[in-house]
């Protein structure tokens, strides 16, 4: 009997193991696989490092900014002679958005850019934003943003107010400028 139980245990325990080594795509994983290729462009943002001292913020609002941990961006610029690859890349990262463990909260199209937020959480306490942005004339962003109970309608209402402050084009000027070359 104690020879049929142990055999039963770590047959569930192997199986467990497989399971868990299934090699399934995530953004995360994306992130890790291509961050170091050349053309692609990283960057790991404190939202510290945004300088918001220009923008008054009610109490809501500070507490929406210090729900953020940090801001991943990774970005492939099109060009004449990676159009297929550039097609493969992000064909592979829509596909990851699609995956069922990320909640879609829009898509919309803005000036031939078209974007896809996407969350991680519940909705109202979201702990990532994931937000792809495309366009067949510059290529694609990918921005993870990850916190802590983030709320996605009041941060709406906080990229609005920076945006009309116009503080974060310093910041990202690096990830502007990449597209632009």
């Amino acid at each position: 009997m104690k020879s049929i139980i142990k055999t039963v245990c770590l047959s569930l325990c192997l199986a467990l193991a497989v399971v868990s080594c299934k090699d399934e795509a995530s953004i995360q994983s994306y992130f890790v696989d291509n961050q170091d290729k050349p053309e692609f462009l990283t960057l790991d943002l404190s939202p510290k490092m945004l300088d918001i001292s220009k923008v008054e913020l009610d109490e809501e609002q500070k507490q929406v900014y210090e729900s953020f941990e940090k801001v991943n961006i990774l970005a492939y610029k099109i060009s004449k002679g990676n159009k297929e690859t550039y097609a493969q890349e992000l064909e592979k990262i829509k596909t990851i958005f699609k995956d069922e463990r990320y909640n879609e909260l829009m898509e919309f199209s803005d000036n031939g850019t078209k974007f896809i937020v996407n969350t991680v959480g519940d909705n109202n306490d979201v702990d990532e934003f994931l937000v792809l942005a495309s366009s067949k004339e510059l290529g694609f962003a990918v921005l993870r943003v990850l916190g802590k109970d983030m709320q996605p309608e009041k941060l709406y209402k906080l990229i609005s107010k920076i945006q009309k402050a116009d503080v974060a084009e310093g910041q990202l000027k690096k990830v502007m400028d990449y597209f632009k070359e």
